[in-house]
Formats: C-alpha cells, structure tokens, sequence
C-alpha cells in the first residue's frame, strides 16, 4: 500500500539521491547522523515538499508532545517490525499464527497513534485523517476489534509466554550488536563487522506442543489469521488496502526527524539562529546574518560568529549574481563562508532550518562541493584527483543546481591552475548554476564573474573582519578598494583633476 509519506511523496515513487556522497562528507563530515538519516538527505525536496518538512521540524522543536509521539512510534514500529520479521521468516504454520496475532495488534496499536496527528505544520494533519479513514473501513476495524478479544479473551500469561520472550531476548541481543558496531564504527573497522545473524530459533516440536498446550488459543488464531492473513501477505499483496507492512517504512523517517531536530535543537542551545527561508518563485537563494553551524563544533558558540549575507539571483539590475569569485586573505572566512552557503542550500533542499535570520531560495535539484583534501587522492596525485571530482560536477551539475569550490586545482602550477579554474567558472557561470568559486588567482577576480572579498581592517591590513563583500576585484592587499574608499583610485582622481582645472581657469578668466 501507498502510505503518506511524512518525507517525501512516496506516491510519485522514491526518487535517487542527488546530492554526491562527497557533498555530505564535505559538509557534515562525521556528524553522526544515521546512515539512512544520511540517505534521506541526499534526496532534495521538491518546491511543495519543502514547508511541509519545516512544518515537521517546527513541530518538533517547539512541541515537546509531538516529538514525544514521534519518539514513541518509533519505539513501537521497532518492536513490531522485530515481530514481523519473526512472522516472515516462520518455518511452519503453527508459528506464523502464534505470531500473527500479537504482530497484527502491535500494528494496530501504531495505527491508533498515528490517527491521532493533527495540525497545519507540516503533514502531520493528512497523516492522521488518512490513518483514520482507513482505520475506518469494515475489514480494517474488524480486525482489529478481533485481535483485541483474542488477547482479552486469553490467559496474559499464555500470551507473554508465547510472544513475549523472544523479543526480549532479541532487544537485549540487539543492545549489545549496538554498542559492538558503535564501537567498531568509531574505530573506523566497519569492513569487520561479521555479518548479523538471527537469535537461535525456538525448533518446530516445541512451537506444535505449544499448540497443541494452549489449543483453544490456537484455535481462534488459526481462524483469524485465515480471514485477516492478507493484512500481513507473505509475498506481494492480492490487495494492497489491507497491507499493514508499509507501516515500517516510517520508522526511516521518524528516526531522520530524530536526528536532524537533535542537530538542531544543539544548535539553539549553542545561540545559533534558526530560521525557515520561504520557497521563492524566482530563481535567487537570498539568506539574512548566515552563519555557519560547523562551527558548534569547534565549540564556538552562536553569537560569537560573525554573520554575513548571502545574496544570489539569476539575474538583478541587469547582472547575473548566481555565482560569485571569492577571494582575500588568507584566514579571513572565505571558507566558512563557501560552508555557509553550501550547508544552507543542502537544509533548505531538504526542508530543514536553516542557520540565519531569515531568507528564501529556490529548490535546487543538487547540491555540489569540491573541497580538497591534502591527504589521500584515488587516482595518481592531488591536481588528477581534483580533475576527475571537478569533471563529474561539470557534467551533472544543471542550472537548478548548487556548487561550491574551494581552491580546485591548486595542486599544480600557477598558469595550469588559473586556466583550468577559469574554464570552471565561467562554465558554472554561464550555464546559470548557483554558487561560489574560492580562488587565490586575483587573474579571475573583477571580470564578468562577479567577485566577492573577504574583508580586512581598513587600518590594519593583518586584522580580519570576516565580512563577506562584492567588490569590484581583489589584489594581495585590496589597495584597489581601499583606494576607492578615499577617492584615491584612477576614475576618482581624474574627476578631481577635472574639478580642479575647471576651477583653476575659471578664476584665471575672473582674473
């Protein structure tokens, strides 16, 4: 069955990941998100798709009920998911019907609460009155109504005894497997991990003799599960209404809720600021006092960050700004800033908040990076490695598309590197793509591209600001913007020998 998704329209069919893996690696590094949580973000919302998301996490992070239901589901679709595995994988009849029950009624149980949703945030509200209207329907309430008078009917302790007992036993094994992979993970030995197998199974001759025991019992399971067995079908679905195994699909997506609102309720906490940019019908992606959340984890909090403005449009006042030339001094924020923008437009995508005051963009169809790494290349060396991940970004990347570049090509010399990172960025640029191109050649800086600067002090050239700002150009020292700021430059100087002169000889025909 089709359910409603909270994520995604899983109506329209699951869309791929488009962003790379090197984007979240690049960006998130070892943040400690799950790796379906991680799966899930690299799929980028569509327009409509995104103020649903902020609605969810909105909700999450100002209702403590709601991630508290959210935190609940998750629990109970573990443990029946655990159940239904069991169920599937029964060897005999007489296991799959003494499953069967406590499996259906756990579903159940999660159904109830996922009625229960409500409100304009998000989804949740057509959650809810979906779950409801098909709680409603005849099959549905009767077979629910019938799994509650078997197991009212029925000695609890029977029950307990029957289904209760393995999957105690499988919570505790799967408490130790956690912390043993943890463990392993954080080693970085994920390639040992010895492949995960089922606890020992409870052999036929005992589940008949319990059958056989507790005959009653079987009895009206049996002729339950036989009229209700399609709820939960063994191979594809006769019909896909009653197929209750779609339920576990939420359990990915509660737990990606999970993880994403911890990130960035840990940002609040550290004075970061949290907003939820609007979808724009123009192609701009404009973001108030940004910051750069990465920097919580170097223990900088909030309001010690500098903010800068991100302002990019396809085209304002007859300029195309959608992609800029960044350069300056060294150490003076050109790289935080290039994280700024990147991580914004990967929430914003995936319809999370976003770490500024306020803002609004489109929705881009990927996002992607290209930060260097000094360290280990997989091909014959550093400039190789960064062509062949440069030329994969020129393929794909579109005009929909974010991508940022942080000093590509500087492993090789100086006339290479500029002809290479020229080509680069004015195909980026003239094809439409969203982004930043951080560079150290002033030989790219004040032409057709647009070129921002990483500001110093005015007084004290070795003092950075780090405020980000459009220039007309860059040089080592900036003297070019310094010497406009006081007239000092050619056009101001020439006006002002003009002034001069015409002054000079208007009081020699006085004279």
């Amino acid at each position: 069955m089709s359910y409603p998704s909270f994520l995604w329209l899983r109506e329209e069919g699951d869309r791929a990941p488009a962003h790379p893996e090197e984007t979240l690696t690049d960006l998130l590094g070892d943040v400690g998100f799950r790796p379906r949580s991680v799966e899930i973000l690299r799929v980028p919302c569509v327009p409509e798709e995104i103020p649903m998301r902020q609605g969810l996490f909105r909700r999450m992070l100002t209702d403590a009920g709601f991630a508290a239901k959210i935190a609940t589901l998750t629990a109970m679709l573990t443990d029946a998911e655990v159940l239904a595995e069991e169920y599937a994988r029964a060897e005999i009849r007489e296991e799959k019907i003494l499953l069967f029950v406590p499996v259906m009624r756990r579903c159940f149980d999660i159904v109830r609460l996922l009625e229960q949703f409500d409100g304009d945030d998000g989804r949740a509200g057509e959650i809810g009155s979906f779950w409801k209207r098909w709680h409603e329907m005849p099959a549905a309430s009767h077979a629910d109504k019938r799994a509650d008078d078997l197991l009212a009917k029925y000695d609890p302790a029977i029950r307990l005894k029957i289904h209760g007992s393995e999957a105690s036993a499988w919570e505790r094994r799967r408490g130790v497997r956690n912390d043993f992979e943890r463990i392993i993970r954080e080693m970085g030995l994920e390639d040992a991990l010895p492949a995960w197998r089922h606890p020992q199974r409870t052999t036929p001759t005992v589940i008949r003799g319990v059958a056989g025991v507790h005959f009653a019992y079987y009895g009206a399971a049996e002729t339950y599960y036989e009229e209700s067995g399609d709820f939960l079908p063994d191979g594809e679905a006769a019909d896909t209404d009653r197929d209750l195994r779609g339920l576990f699909a939420y359990i990915d997506e509660f737990r990606f809720l999970s993880d994403l609102t911890a990130y960035f309720r840990d940002l609040s906490d550290k004075h970061y600021p949290l907003c939820y940019p609007a979808v724009s019908d123009k192609r701009e992606f404009v973001l108030e006092d940004a910051v750069d959340p990465s920097l919580s984890r170097r223990g900088i909090p909030g309001n010690a960050v500098i903010p800068n403005d991100i302002l990019m449009a396809s085209e304002k006042n007859g300029e195309r700004l959608s992609f800029y030339i960044l350069s300056g001094a060294n150490g003076g924020g050109k790289t935080t800033y290039l994280r700024t923008a990147a991580l914004a437009a990967l929430f914003f995508t995936a319809g999370c908040p976003v770490t500024a005051r306020g803002g609004r963009g489109m929705a881009f169809d990927a996002v992607y990076t290209h930060f260097p790494s000094n360290e280990s290349f997989e091909s014959g060396g550093r400039f190789a490695d960064e062509t062949v991940r440069a030329d994969k970004i020129l393929e794909n990347a579109t005009e929909n598309s974010f991508a940022v570049f942080n000093e590509t090509y500087s492993g090789t010399d100086e006339r290479r590197s500029e002809e290479y990172s020229k080509r680069l960025a004015e195909t980026m640029y003239r094809r439409g793509t969203f982004g930043i191109y951080v560079t150290h050649i002033h030989a790219l800086t004040g032409g057709e591209i647009p070129t921002l600067a990483a500001q110093i002090d005015e007084t004290d050239e070795n003092r950075r600001t780090y405020r980000i700002r459009r220039v007309g150009g860059t040089s080592s020292s900036f003297a070019r913007d310094i010497l406009e700021k006081y007239g000092l430059d050619r056009a101001s100087l020439a006006e002002k020998l003009a002034r001069h002169r015409a002054k000079t000889e208007g009081g020699a025909e006085n004279g």
